[in-house]
């Protein structure tokens, strides 16, 4: 086997296990989650929020048919007037570096004709760099005017996918997040 063919497996080997969803919530505790039955969107300015560039209209489309399917999963219905609470997200994307201290390559190759092949092992520092996405989802009293509860996703991902797959990762994360509410 060659080192070339050995090289991408690793790769794909040790993006595969960063590839996780990590979810969170937040809320207050006196608020009194039973009374949350209908919603609608919260509407701010994006020049106001110093939203990303990255939640471009698709992907907030996306994010909105994700938690409107989740939401009336759990029965919970858009009002057009007189709403329980009012839902706003944001989407951050961070360029992070990952290292360790050390990082292990081995190599095979084959000799030519009349040639010997060998084995290299070499060990050096690990470092590489990734993009993380942050969904938050923030649940608004309508009678308090405050935050009430807030979910968040973060996960490796990839700005180039394919439209199929950021609508499945926004999807998953979604329902990750909104499993967490209401809290227990």
């Amino acid at each position: 086997m060659k080192s070339s063919v050995i090289a991408p497996f690793f790769i794909a080997l040790m993006v595969s296990g960063c590839s996780g969803i990590t979810v969170s919530q937040d809320y207050a505790k006196e608020a009194d989650f039973s009374t949350l039955k209908t919603y609608q969107w919260k509407e701010t300015l994006d020049v106001e929020r110093g939203e990303q560039p990255e939640l471009s209209p698709l992907v907030a489309s996306r994010i909105r048919d994700a938690v409107e399917r989740e939401l009336q999963a759990k029965g919970i219905v858009y009002a057009d007037e007189a709403p329980d609470f009012l839902i706003d997200y944001n989407l951050t994307v961070e360029s992070k570096i990952h290292s360790s201290n050390v990082g292990t390559t081995i190599g095979v190759g084959t000799g030519g004709y009349g040639q010997v092949g060998g084995v290299v092992v070499s060990t050096a520092p690990d470092i590489r760099q990734y993009d993380e996405g942050t969904l938050y989802i923030d649940f608004h009293s309508t009678a308090a005017n405050q935050l009430v509860w807030r979910g968040i996703s973060s996960q490796v991902i990839d700005k180039h996918d394919a439209p199929e797959r950021v609508t499945e990762q926004i999807n998953l994360n979604v329902q990750k997040i909104l499993e967490q509410f209401p809290p227990d």
